[in-house]
This record gives structure tokens, sequence and C-alpha cells, in this order.
């Protein structure tokens, strides 16, 4: 009987306990992290500026006419002094309207200037870079042309590499703007809302930690800072991966040891909802690829997973990668567990009270979004409230999309936007069927 219960409790032990222990103290670690920085974020309010240095502002387009005009505008409504925001647009081969959008923006009067430039490779890399290169000031800012800044963005950045001569680049917190007709469509409002507390604790609870540990994976693309003569001493952007913002943080690890890498929770840029299921699935596989191959062009950083401070890809790896096939036997294996002789109702209850325990743990996410949240985002977050009911379902479809980039770094070449498998599928069908209509060709012909 004894033997017979220790088996019981040793087999759920590592079937059920484990996952939560790895989710659940990772969860710790990020909450630890958020309050940790919180002291900081304080500090940084009461910073006054005596001097305003020129910032330069690079916006890579490639056919983002649809857009174009509310990031122009969102800049235009910074509240730092515009005759220190210098602008340049960099037309990364569009042929749609940008240019008209841009000429219909350029005739409003604007401080600095802003500039329209061409570059003729394809590649955001290459737009950054060229836009860099022509910058004059001393802080340049990158951000895609899908964002809309807060108007507050700009100024509390350059409070924060004021408050700290150490900062040598920073990423803003990037979030999820709502939804303009939410009743439209509620499986689409549920699957916004859920991106949004995804961006949201991610930024402002998981990228605090990582500063808090100076681990920072990712100074995001979407909206990022530089001083000029750290980032001028790189290698800036290139397409060696598909993560070109990741490696770049990786190579500021490497040559500014003594020098912050950090995430500015006030400095706040919003971009629009992944628009469908398959661009969120092509998102996530290149996201994860591109850390897969970042961390293989950067072995030093390959330290003990239980190395506190410090970047140590190998925790990510680990969390990530090496736990998740462990993840996706114990999800096919649960339900067979059934068929190995165990009752079903016991099958069932283990999945509820695995179920009940990530709810949990997104709950003590919401309570800490709402307690670091500002007035209009608390009125959000509650509203919300019932998200922890569906989060976990959530990030485990998030685990599966980013599984495919596993894939992908084994058996596809590198490729900035992906298809979804559905998407795949048929075009594998359709090239089929191309292939056997071009052999009944030449067989008839014959």
């Amino acid at each position: 009987m004894t033997n017979t219960l220790y088996s019981f409790l040793l087999f759920w032990a590592i079937w059920l306990l484990v996952p939560l222990f790895i989710d659940g103290t990772t969860t710790l670690a990020y909450l630890w992290g958020a309050w940790k920085v919180r002291a900081q974020v304080r500090r940084r309010r009461t910073v006054t500026l005596d001097y305003f240095p020129l910032v330069t502002i690079i916006i890579p387009v490639h056919n983002g006419g649809s857009c174009l005009k509310n990031c122009l505008a969102s800049i235009r409504g910074q509240t730092y002094p515009h005759d220190k925001l210098e602008v340049i647009v960099v037309n990364n081969l569009s042929t749609d309207n940008s240019f008209a959008i841009f000429n219909e923006e350029q005739s409003r009067s604007f401080g600095w200037a802003m500039t329209w430039m061409d570059v003729p490779q394809k590649g955001k890399a290459y737009a950054l870079n060229a836009g860099i290169h022509v910058s004059q000031g001393s802080y340049i800012v990158n951000i895609d042309c899908d964002v809309v800044l807060h108007s507050e963005a700009i100024l509390n950045m350059m409070k924060a590499f004021v408050d700290d001569e150490k900062l040598a680049a920073a990423t803003g917190s990037v979030e999820i703007l709502p939804e303009k007709d939410k009743g439209s469509d509620p499986l689409r409002h549920m699957l916004t809302e859920c991106e949004f507390l995804e961006y949201y604790t991610g930024f402002h609870i998981g990228r605090q930690y990582q500063t808090a540990t100076e681990s920072l994976f990712t100074l995001a693309g979407a909206f990022s800072v530089f001083r000029r003569d750290v980032l001028l001493r790189t290698f800036l952007y290139d397409k060696q991966t598909v993560s070109e913002d990741t490696k770049l943080t990786f190579e500021l690890h490497e040559l500014f040891k003594d020098k912050r890498k950090a995430c500015i929770g006030e400095a706040i840029a919003y971009v629009t909802p992944t628009p469908s299921i398959s661009a969120l699935y092509a998102q996530r596989v290149r996201w994860q690829r591109g850390q897969i191959e970042v961390v293989a062009l950067f072995p030093k950083f390959l330290l003990s997973p239980l190395h506190f401070k410090g970047l140590a890809s190998s925790k990510s790896m680990v969390v990530d990668h090496t736990l998740a096939f462990a993840r996706v036997i114990w999800t096919f294996l649960l339900p067979m567990l059934y068929f190995l002789g165990y009752p079903l109702t016991m099958v069932i209850n283990a999945n509820f009270v695995m179920y009940f325990c990530y709810m949990g743990i997104e709950v003590a996410y919401l309570v800490t979004a709402y307690i670091l949240a500002d007035n209009e985002t608390r009125r959000r977050i509650k509203n919300d409230w019932w998200l922890f009911l569906v989060m976990p379902i959530y990030r485990f479809i998030l685990f599966w999309f980013r599984f495919g980039g596993f894939i992908s770094v084994l058996m596809e070449p590198a490729e900035w936007r992906v298809q979804d498998p559905v998407a795949e599928v048929r075009a594998a069908f359709a090239k089929q069927k191309a292939n056997l209509a071009n052999i009944w060709s030449q067989r008839k012909k014959v």
C-alpha cells in the first residue's frame, strides 16, 4: 500500500507539479522584479530636464500608408520640444500611398525636420541602418510605422537616460490598443484582450524583472532608444537572424558589460491588435525562431540556469525549449492515461486541478497589473477581470505556436513572414495538384 501511494504521488508530482513549479516560480520572480523597479519609476517621475538633447526618430516603412499618418501624428503630439526632434521616414520599397501620406504630414509645420529617404534593399534592417547613418541626434529612437506613441513617451525616455548615466539603451513598454468596435465579434474581442494582458504583463512585469536582474533579452523593435555613441560602436542591425532587435541586444550585452539595458515602463507605445490567428501564429514562430538563432550566435551567454544576475540565455532555453518537449509529451499523455488504466474521473480531475492552478497564476498577474497601471489602464483591466478564466488556454495555444518555431529552425529557411499550418497545407496541395496536372498534360501530348 505504501509503495503504491508513493508511486501515485511521484507520478502526479512529475506530470502536474513540475510544470506548475516552473511557471509558478517564473511568475513569482517576475512579480518581484516589477515591485523592485517600481521605486525607480517613482524617482524618474520627479526628474526635470534642464537640457533637451536632439532626438532622432527613425521610422522604417514598407507599404505603411494605412498607419503612417497616425504614427506621425503621435510624434507631432509629443510633449518633448519639437525643435529637438528629428524624424526620418525610411522607405523600404513601398508600392502604396506611403509617400503621399508623408507629404501631407510634412506640409504641416514641425519644429525640426521630417525627412523621407529611399533604400533600394529589401529588409527592415537595411532601412534602420540607413536612417541611423544620416541621423544627427544624440539619441536614436527606432519605432515601427504602425506604432502610436503616448504623448509623453519621448520625454519619459529622456528622463530615464538623464537619471541613469549608465543606461546605454532602453525599450519602451508596448501595449495593445483597444478595439474600436468591441461588439462586432466577441471571439475577436476576447483574443484582443488576451493579447493586451499578455503584452501588459510581459512589459510591465516580465521585462521589469529582466531590468532588475540586468538580463533584458530584447530591445523591442517596435520602440527602442539608444545613446548614439553606444549604437555606433555596434554592427547595427543585420539579417543574420529573423530577430535583428534581439541580436543587437545581445551584442550590446557583449560590448557594454558595465552599462545597463532596461525597459522603461512609463514610456509607452501602442500597437494595433494582431488581425488574425494566422498572423499571430506567424509572429510567434518568427519570434521563437529568432530567439534560438540569436542564442546560437552568442554561446558565451549560455550560463547556468541558476545564474541570477546578468544575461543567461540558458534560463530561457531551459524553460522555453528543453521543458517544452516535456509539455508536448504531457499534452498527449494525460488524455491517454484513461486507456492505460487510470479512472476517467481521476484524469478529468487532474486536468481541472492543473487548470485551476494556472488560473491562480493569471489572477496574480491581473492583480499586479491593476496595481501598477495608470487610471485609464486600470479601467480596462477591471473590465477584463474575466480574463483569468481564458488566459491559460490562450497561453497554451501560444506555446504550440512557439513550438512551431523549434520545427522551423530545423526544417525551413529563415523568412520574415511565415504562413500558418493551414495555409502551408493548402499551398502544398495546390503545388502537388499543379504538378499532377503538368504530368497529365505531358502524358497526353505523348
